[in-house]
């Protein structure tokens, strides 16, 4: 029997690779290292939801092409869920609803398109609900709309012409 070459072709459309990388979250876009965390969590402003919680600041100036200019965090503590499992959960979950709704940043949805003289923004989501009631997608997808819009509106944004802010809702 002679063995089977696995080849894998890939289609790819121009306009449709496009569209699919929009709502992607690289690596990049994941806030770490424990001095920008803890300068978030001690400096940061807050803005507060129904079960969540968004920590926001703006830190350096992005110069580099390469760098993203939004960088998240997402977080439940273990008071409110003692199981990891749930954790993971509610972690998971936020995480894709804040991938289908950063479209609702003008001009920092994506890296490619961020705007001159910005500063690199670090958003934290807290999870402040209990772990008893897990919000469905649907609900942390509302939420995190509303509190991406309250912080859109509470910080000057500097737009490039061409960019456009997405409502999904």
């Amino acid at each position: 029997m002679e063995p089977r070459l696995h080849l894998r072709t890939e289609c790819v459309h121009v306009g449709m690779l496009s569209n699919k990388r929009a709502n992607a979250l690289p690596k990049g876009e994941i806030a770490r290292g424990r001095r920008a965390i803890s300068s978030l969590f001690n400096q940061g402003k807050r803005l507060k939801g129904g079960f969540l919680l968004l920590i926001f600041s703006a830190s350096r100036p992005v110069e580099q092409a390469g760098v993203a200019p939004v960088r998240v965090l997402f977080t439940v503590g273990k008071k409110l869920a003692p199981r990891a499992v749930d954790r993971n959960r509610i972690k998971r979950l936020m995480r894709e609803a804040y991938r289908l709704e950063k479209g609702v940043l003008p001009g920092w949805a994506d890296s490619q398109s961020q705007p001159e003289e910005t500063s690199q923004v670090t958003l934290a989501f807290l999870y402040r609900g209990r772990a008893d009631s897990v919000p469905s997608l649907e609900m942390l997808r509302s939420e995190v709309r509303q509190l991406l819009k309250q912080f859109a509106s509470k910080r000057p944004l500097k737009v490039r012409e061409g960019d456009e802010v997405r409502d999904h809702g």
